[in-house]
């Protein structure tokens, strides 16, 4: 993650020109039940571009805002930004056979053995009319998706599944789902009953199912995943770390101004005033570890001064 952060795509220039790349893998099911591991990609169609330090000292200056600016502006304006859906599947049956884990959040799969398969966009067209309804009220949750997305066993993403929709219900109340902004187009029926702004009119008093008393219909089943799990559980690290490979693939693919810009950015970070020789020493070693031109360079670059 560092070396996107610290490299030159950390500052995007704008919204209109950011990708957005799924951290988790999810699972997508057809219709017979048989699933794939899936990561979600947005990409720009007006291309991805960002910002150097100095163009970001410039252009934050005069606006911090800017990004905010530049996105209401070009929507009014009708330059509607564009963004085209991309996802990478692969069979949780070869998941073992990599040098990494797939559901490692800190790495990402190689477009060449997984390539990127366009399905869709999004545009947007409108700006909000009411920043309070239509954008603060939002509550976002990885939690809620429909037929046909599940959740694979990605260990962050199962504790965001409970811990999202957690922070709504503090935030918005335990009925936020029913609120416009969240709620969904179509026409839909639960068996939410009472609790603080539920304001969704109910005349029945059955509030259970199934009851012969009121015959709610069931919503349709969708398959789900299937697997036979067997083995100890265990509160354990992940098996196949592998922390320095991709990152040092990374660095290599630099051209070599792109690499003076990012250990220079590197050593900035390092020569903090904050930061302990002994923090130093093991940051050295972590980027020696991913190469050794990089682990080098900074050396000769940051300075160790003993307490």
């Amino acid at each position: 993650m560092f070396t996107f952060l610290l490299d030159d795509v950390g500052i995007p220039k704008d919204y209109r020109h950011m990708i957005g790349s799924g951290v988790h893998t999810f699972r997508l099911i057809n219709g017979q039940g048989k699933d794939h591991y899936v990561k979600f990609h947005w990409k720009p169609t007006c291309g991805e571009e960002n910002l150097l330090d100095e163009e970001a000292e410039i252009v934050g200056g005069k606006d911090f805002s800017h990004a905010t600016h530049d996105l209401i502006n070009s929507i009014d304006s009708g330059m509607f930004p564009e963004w085209k859906l991309f996802i990478q599947v692969m069979d949780p049956a070869t998941q073992d056979d990599y040098e990494f884990d797939p559901l490692d959040v800190t790495k990402i799969w190689p477009e060449d053995r997984f390539p990127l398969m366009p399905v869709g966009r999004m545009v947007l067209n409108r700006n909000v009319d009411n920043q309070f309804l239509e954008n603060e009220q939002i509550a976002f949750s990885p939690a809620l998706v429909v037929p046909g997305i599940y959740y694979s066993e990605d260990k962050l993403l199962q504790t965001r599944i409970f811990s999202y929709t957690d922070t709504q219900r503090y935030r918005l109340g335990g009925n936020y789902l029913m609120l416009p902004i969240n709620a969904p187009k179509n026409a839909h029926h639960n068996n939410h009953y009472d609790g603080a702004l539920n304001f969704m009119h109910r005349e029945e008093e059955v509030n259970y199912f199934p009851s012969r008393l009121n015959k709610v219909v069931e919503a349709p089943e969708y398959p789900l995943p299937q697997a036979n799990i067997s083995g100890p559980r265990a509160k354990a690290t992940i098996e196949k770390e592998n922390n320095f490979q991709q990152a040092g693939e990374r660095f290599r693919s630099f051209d070599p101004d792109r690499k003076e810009r990012f250990i220079a950015r590197v050593s900035d970070a390092l020569n903090a005033p904050r930061v302990s020789p002994e923090a130093k020493s093991i940051w050295l070693g972590y980027w020696s570890e991913c190469d050794i031109e990089l682990g080098r360079r900074l050396a000769s670059t940051v300075k160790i001064n003993k307490m």
